[in-house]
């Protein structure tokens, strides 16, 4: 009973908490934390390192930085539920692909949805856009790597 409990838990901490910490993380920073006000200071500080930027070329900089950073938490986050469903349900390739796709569109609509409600952020369908398309930039590159587990045996009669 307690190898199964360890080897429950073990795939919980393997598989399950990495893409629903990233959830969290992005849900978490869809709020006033993860507004362009809060962001600009920790952008400020890192282009301040690049000599070669002038200090009317930082929002813009800034703006781009904040899109890159779209496209990269939900192509790392669209990994994560990958590596779930196929690394440790055994989906299908294209069954783990589609439920993968479609929780991290489903977390960007959310994601949106909620900055409509919050005073310093602006909900955006073209984020939203922008999200799925770092979703499937991510679904690209690990179908590009990625070594297909066989799906889960079905139980003999």
């Amino acid at each position: 009973m307690e190898i199964i409990s360890l080897a429950r838990t073990r795939n919980f901490f393997l598989y399950w908490l990495p893409p629903l910490l990233g959830t969290a993380a992005i849900l978490t920073l869809s709020g006033d934390w993860g507004s362009g006000r809060h962001t600009l200071g920790l952008i400020n500080w890192l282009l301040s390192w690049l000599p070669l930027l002038r200090p009317d070329q930082v929002p813009f900089a800034h703006r781009c930085l904040r899109k890159a950073v779209h496209v990269l938490a939900y192509g790392t986050l669209y990994f994560l539920w990958f590596r779930a469903y196929q690394g440790h349900l055994r989906y299908s390739f294209a069954k783990a692909f589609f439920w993968s796709l479609g929780l991290c569109v489903s977390v960007a609509l959310l994601d949106e949805g909620h900055q409509a409600f919050i005073a310093s952020r602006t909900g955006s369908l073209g984020d939203v856009a922008l999200d799925s398309a770092g979703s499937t930039l991510g679904a690209m590159i690990t179908f590009g790597f990625w070594t297909p587990r066989p799906p889960a045996a079905s139980p003999e009669p």
